[in-house]
């Protein structure tokens, strides 16, 4: 098959509907042709969400190792780190303040390090995670950087960080074990000072959930293997780190979020879930199929301090 380069505009991508439908199809887009190269122009985009930061990330991370094994099967021996002929950047007239964030969350770092690079290990931003789940990382992170400006009890903060490092698990169990270019597992931590809300977005390009679900219950059609995934207590993995519970891990976020007013989404195969304002998902179907699985949850950094109920004294106001 012939490859081209083709050229790819980016427009404004938010933490919207919008946004998410926008990356769906452009990943089912990109990674329906790997053998082309792309050449991403960012002259149009004023903003770019967590979101899609880990799916463009994703793009790259998923065309660099498809570009990597190709040449490996071709036999023109180790392949480069990087081809920047595979993927390339246009940033001629990027907004100024857009390529300074996206220098301080380190997605140049990862993606293109020509353009800037992490000098510490603290920060709140985009991250790719190798091939072997790195348990205390992971978890240090989540803990001591991520969840800093949310007010909440250490022992619901045990909780959130928990039921995250599952979402984390899983993206381990059902994606790099299968995945065919073995990409990494991405994420995206954001602070907004402005509308005072923290976000986080974890993607695996490594096969979706209906897939996996159906492997688990053979005859389960797309949508109802979508939903069953997101019912609480169903799990097609059951191993986890010493000390955390076990389960899927959107039981505690989906309550977390109803309380907090904040905003939990989960995209996976032609599939969006988002949970509504009285705790239940609502499913909405997505252009094109996005190959994997990405999960995002933003709350809000309010005045309130949040606590599991078992916490609560009746002197103290229950929250959560």
């Amino acid at each position: 098959m012939k490859r081209e380069r083709l050229d790819v505009m980016m427009p404004p991508i938010r933490d919207d509907e919008s946004g998410y439908k926008y990356l769906s199809k452009l990943s089912h887009e990109i990674l329906s042709n790997p053998q082309h190269s792309y050449y991403f122009d960012f002259s149009k985009c004023s903003t770019i969400s967590h979101n899609g930061l880990v799916v463009i990330g994703g793009i790259c991370d998923y065309l660099k190792q498809y570009e990597a094994k190709t040449k490996m099967f071709k036999g023109l021996g180790l392949p480069s780190f990087f081809s920047t002929q595979k993927v390339a950047f246009k940033l001629d007239g990027i907004n100024l303040v857009l390529m300074d964030r996206l220098r301080e969350l380190g997605f140049w770092h990862y993606v293109s390090p020509d353009h800037g690079v992490i000098t510490t290990s603290d920060y709140i931003g985009y991250r790719q995670h190798e091939t072997v789940l790195e348990d205390v990382e992971i978890i240090n992170h989540l803990r001591d950087n991520w969840l800093e400006k949310l007010s909440v009890s250490e022992i619901l903060k045990a909780e959130i960080v928990s039921s995250i490092y599952e979402i984390f698990v899983n993206a381990y169990g059902h994606g790099l074990k299968e995945n065919p270019n073995n990409q990494s597992v991405i994420s995206c931590g954001y602070y907004d000072s402005k509308d005072k809300t923290l976000s986080l977005s974890v993607l695996d390009f490594g096969g979706g959930i209906v897939e996996s679900v159906q492997r688990h219950i053979p005859g389960l059609e797309g949508s109802a293997a979508f939903k069953w995934a997101l019912e609480i207590g169903n799990s097609t993995r059951t191993d986890s780190a010493p000390d955390l519970p076990r389960g899927l891990g959107f039981g505690i976020l989906r309550d977390f979020v109803q309380v907090n007013g904040g905003v939990l989404r989960v995209c996976s195969d032609a599939y969006m879930a988002t949970v509504g304002a009285d705790g239940t998902y609502v499913t909405k179907s997505t252009p094109g199929r996005f190959a994997g699985t990405l999960i995002s949850i933003t709350v809000n950094c309010d005045k309130k301090h949040y606590r599991l109920k078992s916490e609560i004294s009746e002197h103290t106001p229950a929250y959560f």
